[in-house]
């Protein structure tokens, strides 16, 4: 019973950091849930870990996984319900990526720092002592943990390959951004909702299901400006009406217009930022997945040496 009421209880700790931190970081500097969450999540793991484990003897795996694994997957839940337009427009894929590979680096700092200290111990331990008369037997290792390191090994794997696919887009997608210099500021302008139209759009998700489904429909809710100027916009609504319906409804809204002579187009943006900013908010995405994804790969690879280290130095 105090097992499951500790392992709860760290449950609703992570919860309530978890949903503390995205509701502070909303619509400003992600970084703070991205990082904050994992690291509030060490933080409290590491003492309460080994306090539960010395007075309930309870597992650090199971402590670990309901932590990270149940409740982060009830953060989650409870974000989408309180936000769901942000499954709507794909915006959660912006967040549940970075996310992932900011706990798999901030966890794989906190578990090479335990590996270092284990191997510390190992070599204490493994100094000359007194031979004791009485020898405490040795605890059997339940398959149930081979099977958690096998998970663990696996997820890491997963996160590799989706570091280097963030490093490969992040590269790609900085030479894309054009300077800010071929944008022409004109002004900011009041649009208006004027029409709700259904737009084929390309399926995002596995390949499978995008073989098998290659386009969806989602409904955009078309604005153009009031003062005659003759430029639109337009805004996903998703892919049920009664939500496009509602974004129509919510009335004008402010946009500057940034032209592009080259081309002769242009684009909107929110009515604070300069072409300046907009573009520096564009690099500033992508070096920070960039740095996400070399920082994880970096910490992989350390991790990998120092395991085949021990491993190396436990057959001789």
């Amino acid at each position: 019973m105090k097992k499951a009421v500790a392992v709860l209880a760290s449950m609703l700790c992570y919860i309530g950091a978890f949903l503390l931190l995205f509701r502070l970081s909303m619509g400003q500097v992600w970084l703070v849930f991205f990082f904050g969450t994992p690291l509030f999540a060490a933080a409290y793991f590491i003492p309460a870990g080994a306090f539960f484990a010395r007075r309930l003897h309870l597992n650090r795996w199971i402590l670990w996984l309901c932590m990270n694994g149940i409740g982060g997957l009830c953060g989650w839940v409870i974000v989408l319900i309180q936000y769901p337009t942000l499954l709507m427009n794909g915006f959660i894929l912006l967040l549940l990526l970075p996310a992932l590979v900011c706990a798999a680096l901030v966890w794989a700092v906190v578990g090479l720092g335990f590996l270092c200290w284990n191997r510390r111990a190992a070599r204490a331990a493994s100094a000359p002592e007194p031979v004791s008369r009485t020898a405490a037997p040795a605890r059997p290792s339940g398959t149930w943990v081979k099977k958690l390191k096998w998970f663990a090994g696996t997820g890491g794997v997963v996160l590799l390959i989706l570091a280097a696919a963030g490093l490969y887009g992040g590269v790609r997608n900085l030479n894309t951004i054009r300077p800010a210099d071929q944008y022409k500021d004109s002004g900011v302008h009041t649009f208006a909702p004027y029409d709700i139209l259904p737009v084929s759009v390309k399926t995002t998700g596995p390949r499978r299901y995008r073989r098998l489904h290659p386009t969806k429909t989602v409904y955009m809710v078309y604005y153009r400006t009031t003062d005659g100027s003759g430029y639109q916009w337009r805004d996903e609504g998703g892919t049920a009406r009664v939500l496009a319906e509602q974004l129509y409804q919510r009335g004008s809204v402010e946009r500057r217009v940034l032209s592009i002579p080259s081309e002769d187009t242009y684009i909107t943006v929110e009515p604070h930022l300069t072409a300046q900013q907009y573009t520096d908010g564009l690099r500033r995405r992508q070096y920070i997945l960039l740095g996400l994804s070399g920082g994880y790969m970096l910490c992989y690879g350390v991790a990998w040496i120092v395991i085949r280290r021990k491993a190396a130095a436990e057959e001789d």
